[in-house]
Formats: structure tokens, C-alpha cells, sequence
């Protein structure tokens, strides 16, 4: 983690006490420690999909209805409520590889009243999605994420990794396209500007 990481992070959390906002960060009883070397790294491929080739039975998912907002463009600061206030986070994603595949990504909990309080200064549109986690044939751990709202008929199919070589050998073959390095297919971008056009071709 750099100097410029460091203080970025540390005006975000500054700045939600400042509001008055009583949060509960993952590990904030560890910071007064030494801070760690590296943020935890993101890897992770995008695909769109047509709903109905989704080849997995989703009544055996894992569901998720996810409202997703940002506070924050630039730098990528993102809240979300998850099942209807069952928990609420707030993330912040830095360093972009040139192939859009990974990230840092650092993400705390945070209580309700800071949500509220942070949704009041959201930037574009909040992102209404349900989704469904499954484990396929294979062992990966899938996300399909079937959009609502402005971005309704939109659905990717997501799946993180625990290292580049995993994600590039990673074949999927009923898929329309990888949009992993399609920086308008970022969920931050379909905050901003909605669905890119032609997303089919």
C-alpha cells in the first residue's frame, strides 16, 4: 500500500466520523497496529449474459436483492443495502489493471444510520439487482446478476478468483461476451451513463 493509498483510506474513514456516523468497521480494533503492506486484491471476470441460457438452477441459489450506490466516482467509493437493511457496506476500489481484472478492493460494514446518511450524497443512479450465488459443476463459485429498474433486461454473470491464472483459464462457453475490460460495463459506469448501447453485438 502506497502513501497515497493510505491517506485516501484514512479520509474515508475520517470523513464518516466526522459526519457523527457510529460505524462498525471490519477490523477497527486493529487500527493502531502497523498498517499492512498490500489491500486485498479483487480478481474478477464479467460476462453478459441472456437470461434465459442461464444453465443453473436458480431456485437453489443463494439470493441476494442488492440497492447499490456510490458516494464517489472517482475515487470508487460504493455503499450497498443488502436484503432489505439485513446488512449494509461500504467499499472503496483503487488500481485498475490495464485488463480490468483486478483491483484493490477494501470493504467495511457499516450500520444503517451511516448508510442513510451516505445515500443522501450518492452520486447517479442507485443499481437495483437481485443476486444469485451458486457453485457450478466445477467447484467455481458463480454470481449471476439479474438487473431491475433503469437497467432492467441487463444480467452478467460474475465470478471472482483467487489468482490470475485461475481467471484465465476459466472458460465459459454459454455467454454472450466478456466485458471484463469494457470499462462501461462497470458497475460504476452504469450508475453514471445507464446500459451501453449494442451491449449484444
Amino acid at each position: 500500500m502506497n502513501r497515497k493509498d493510505i491517506a485516501f483510506i484514512t479520509m474515508v474513514v475520517l470523513l464518516i466520523f466526522s459526519l457523527g456516523i457510529n460505524t462498525y468497521l471490519m477490523n477497527l480494533e486493529k487500527a493502531s497496529e502497523e498498517i499492512p503492506t498490500d489491500l486485498p486484491k479483487e480478481i474478477e471476470r464479467k460476462w453478459i449474459v441472456n437470461e434465459e441460457d442461464i444453465p443453473y438452477d436458480l431456485t437453489k441459489a443463494d439470493v441476494f436483492e442488492v440497492e447499490q450506490s456510490y458516494i464517489s466516482f472517482d475515487p470508487e467509493i460504493r455503499i450497498r443495502r443488502v436484503n432489505n437493511g439485513e446488512f449494509y457496506t461500504l467499499t472503496i476500489k483503487s488500481n485498475m489493471s490495464v485488463d480490468g481484472m483486478v483491483r484493490d478492493e477494501v470493504e467495511y460494514y457499516i450500520e444503517k444510520e451511516a448508510y442513510e446518511l451516505l445515500l443522501s450524497k450518492k452520486e447517479g443512479i442507485t443499481i437495483l439487482k437481485t443476486r444469485y450465488q451458486i457453485v457450478d459443476e466445477k467447484g467455481i463459485k458463480r454470481s449471476i446478476d439479474i438487473f431491475q429498474g433503469d437497467l432492467s433486461g441487463l444480467v452478467y454473470l460474475e465470478t471472482e478468483y483467487k489468482s490470475e491464472e485461475e481467471a484465465n483459464q476459466d472458460v465459459v462457453d454459454w455467454v454472450i461476451k466478456d466485458v471484463t475490460s469494457d470499462k462501461r460495463y462497470k458497475n460504476q459506469s452504469l450508475a453514471r451513463y445507464g446500459i451501453p448501447d449494442n451491449i449484444n453485438d
